[in-house]
């Protein structure tokens, strides 16, 4: 398997002269910060604002030790950061477009997003990364015929005939790739989630 431990990756990140542990662990979640945070309704810029400073804020948290597995998990955690990055974010651009008048303005605003709706987009996002990670897994396992007619199939919603038409093949050929990739789908999907 091509994807290393959340445990691993941490372990890499203990040392500040192991950029490598740094670049997987910023490709691995970085991502999934951009997606919640657009999501929560930051512009573009605020968003890449906000994944950089989750990644940083994360990094130096962990070099200080105050992440610890006993007390949650790395999901949570980076959770918890991710989102009060996005709240500081929103707080800033808030006052930026408009003087707030009085507290219950302010108020009003920070309330938005509700707790609830971030722990859902955040799981939901979660679980769209670790879904990525297994296609990719997958993808370098196989033809890469085999993959992008599931692709266009499954994922780009084409229909099998104008998949078999594009790739050349028959359209028993995009359902056999559907049926393969799936099956491996779900054989390691459980085993992508342990270890992100």
């Amino acid at each position: 398997m091509y994807t290393q431990t959340s445990t691993t990756l941490l372990e890499g990140l203990a040392d500040s002269s192991d950029q490598g542990a740094w670049r997987k662990f910023d490709a691995r979640y970085r991502p999934l910060v951009l997606a919640v945070a657009r999501r929560l309704g930051l512009q573009n810029s605020d968003a890449e604002d906000a994944a950089q400073e989750t990644m940083a804020a994360f990094v130096q948290a962990y070099r200080e030790s105050r992440y610890d597995r006993q007390k949650g998990s790395l999901k949570d955690w980076l959770r918890g950061i991710a989102y009060h990055k996005v709240r500081d974010l929103q707080r800033h651009r808030g006052r930026q477009e408009r003087p707030l008048v009085d507290k219950t303005d302010a108020t009003r605003f920070l309330n938005q997003i509700e707790d609830k709706d971030v722990e859902a987009v955040w799981d939901e996002e979660w679980d769209n990364a670790v879904l990525r990670q297994c296609f990719e897994e997958i993808r370098q396992g196989v033809e890469p015929r085999t993959f992008e007619a599931f692709r266009l199939f499954v994922l780009e919603e084409w229909p099998a005939k104008r998949v078999a038409s594009h790739l050349q093949v028959s359209e028993d050929v995009v359902y056999q790739s559907k049926s393969r990739i799936l099956s491996r789908v779900r054989e390691l999907l459980p085993q992508v989630a342990a270890i992100w």
